[in-house]
């Protein structure tokens, strides 16, 4: 462990979530950086967690002056101004999807069957205009915004009684957690499987001991290790359920952050003649992974399912050095696997483009990992004839910059869950050439911060603009997530367990019955087909200037205050 302006935090690769907060205090205690990570998190008033610094606020805060952040008041909130497009008349109503329940459709379910074919969704932010939640109908330069659910939604009755249910993630708040379920399953039985270790494992035993029908499973970590996936299991009468995002198990990663997800169809009993999908054994796979005895009903329950209706593919990384049969099960090389089998051929000058929420340290130039085998296995894909390889794509990276998220609906404690430190920063500055902001103005959350992770390659066209696949994930930019290769590449070492799930054109026409299937793209446009693919950012994308910076979350931030008046200095 590394003492850092008067605060213990990780010398981990992968930085993820590991927070640290700005204190009033002159004399601080040392916390872990779960620790500190909970505290900002778990903070039900905003302004606790931001430094309270007597500031005019006025437009001198936002510099740069962006066309959607013009209208503030001197307190700092937003004057949002009278949409027609807002109101609940019938007139606007009608306008609306044909399934839509009125109000912008705040109905889960209806924004559920909105996503089909895909079943990708965003969450909803609280303080973005209602039209761009639940069943959005608004479009900008004809991007549609993807529809959103919320994690009451997710759990709500309306999809069914809950009968039990598995909870994977990173950061959970116990308390805040059961308040999501429905009153009427609050007593069924939960299964929380965490990474947690010695004191913040016995504080979250403490936390779960008033609940009697909860179960916690610890997953074994190696040094720096985190338990970063983020996934649920759901039980019905009628089936079993799969839901794998972004999110963190707190309040905070609900509220006012963009976050994805992938909610699968309710999956039915199994023929016990049937054969499993690529799916199903990718899952059964990662469970068995843990070696854990609590996972074992859960395994017995997923086998007895039929997952054939599931339209994705799983890339998971699992702790560990893995060698010979396992070399290619996990990490960025199960990624390559996967497109060198599903995907054709794609046009060397396709770029490809990550979007995430932490970065680690990434070696002294850019051929050492990120341009070397990680970027290989981005590019991947069939070889048309067997000369030669295939040719490593460009690379465009989405991180938020120092406006980004100063400007954000949360202000600067946003950027605590933006985790990339100024020591990682200055060894590789090499990495800002590939830096782009992050905005999504298709979908409003240009500043609801983004701690969505995703990866894809799109063509190079400025209509109709194409994508060979899409990947969500809990994975960062880091080794520890994605793995590096050793030992003369025969081995890859990973540190962190991480789940995503994988979207490929050949895959959804496979599992999906539809009389037009898609060609060997997604389209991002919008289509007289309607089945445009959705990404959680604008394009074209924006390159950072001279001027811009990304963020770093413990350095100080002083040029200007946020909406709140506050500016970020963590010493």
């Amino acid at each position: 462990m590394d003492k850092h302006h008067g605060w213990t935090i990780s010398s981990s690769e992968d930085e993820e979530e590991k927070s640290i907060l700005p204190s009033k205090e002159k004399k601080r205690k040392f916390m872990s950086p779960a620790q500190m990570k909970r505290k900002i998190l778990r903070n039900e008033e905003t302004n606790e967690a931001k430094t309270k610094i007597p500031c005019k606020f006025g437009d001198k805060c936002f510099r740069k002056n962006e066309e959607h952040l013009k209208e503030f008041s001197h307190t700092g909130k937003r004057k949002l101004e009278k949409n027609s497009e807002d109101d609940n008349s019938p007139q606007s109503s009608n306008k609306r999807l044909k399934a839509s329940a009125g109000n912008n459709s705040l109905d889960p379910v209806s924004a559920y069957h909105a996503s089909e074919p895909y079943h990708l969704l965003l969450t909803t932010v609280k303080d973005i205009p209602k039209k761009f939640n639940y069943l959005a109908t608004t479009t900008v330069k004809e991007f549609a915004c993807p529809p959103s659910i919320g994690i009451k939604d997710i759990l709500s009755t309306k999809f069914g009684k809950i009968l039990k249910s598995a909870q994977f993630n990173y950061c959970i708040d116990i308390q805040w957690l059961m308040d999501q379920y429905p009153k009427e399953v609050r007593d069924q039985p939960i299964l929380i499987v965490h990474g947690e270790q010695a004191g913040n494992n016995m504080k979250l035993k403490a936390e779960a001991a008033p609940f009697l029908n909860i179960q916690l499973c610890r997953a074994d970590l190696p040094p720096f290790g985190t338990h970063h996936t983020k996934m649920m299991f759901l039980l019905y009468k009628q089936g079993l359920r799969i839901v794998i995002s972004t999110s963190n198990l707190v309040e905070k990663d609900w509220r006012n952050r963009t976050q994805g997800l992938w909610m699968s169809p309710i999956f039915p009993k199994a023929d016990p003649n049937a054969d499993d999908s690529e799916f199903k054994k990718g899952l059964i796979a990662y469970l068995n992974a843990y070696k854990k005895k609590e996972l074992g009903p859960w395994i017995e329950l997923i086998k007895e399912h039929d997952m054939s209706s599931a339209n994705v593919l799983l890339v998971a990384s699992v702790p560990g050095r893995h060698t010979g049969p396992s070399l290619h099960s996990w990490g960025h090389l199960k990624l390559r696997k996967l497109l060198t089998t599903y995907v054709k051929g794609v046009d060397s000058t396709w770029p490809v483009i990550g979007q995430f929420s932490s970065i680690g340290s990434l070696g002294p130039n850019k051929d050492k990992w990120v341009c070397g085998e990680w970027l290989t296995s981005m590019s991947a894909c069939q070889r048309k004839n067997q000369l030669g390889a295939v040719k490593k794509a460009d690379l465009k990276l989405i991180f938020p910059t120092v406006d980004n998220v100063r400007c954000s609906l949360d202000g600067y404690p946003s950027g605590a869950s933006l985790p990339y430190s100024s020591a990682n920063a200055h060894k590789q500055p090499w990495l800002k050439s590939f830096f782009h902001h992050w905005k999504a103005e298709h979908c409003g959350r240009s500043e609801a911060s983004p701690h969505i992770k995703s990866y894809t390659r799109i063509s190079p066209f400025k209509t109709n603009i194409r994508s060979a696949w899409f990947l969500l994930t809990s994975a960062n930019l880091s080794k520890a997530a994605w793995g590096g290769l050793e030992k003369l590449n025969s081995q890859l070492a990973i540190k962190s367990y991480e789940l995503g799930v994988l979207f490929i054109p050949s895959i959804i026409n496979k599992v999906t019955s539809e009389s037009s299937p898609l060609d060997n793209y997604f389209h991002l446009n919008m289509s007289s087909s309607g089945k445009q693919f959705y990404l959680p950012y604008s394009l074209p994308l924006q390159p950072y200037n001279s001027e811009d910076e990304p963020w770093t979350w413990d350095a100080p931030h002083r040029d200007g205050p946020d909406r709140f008046g506050n500016i970020w200095v963590p010493c």
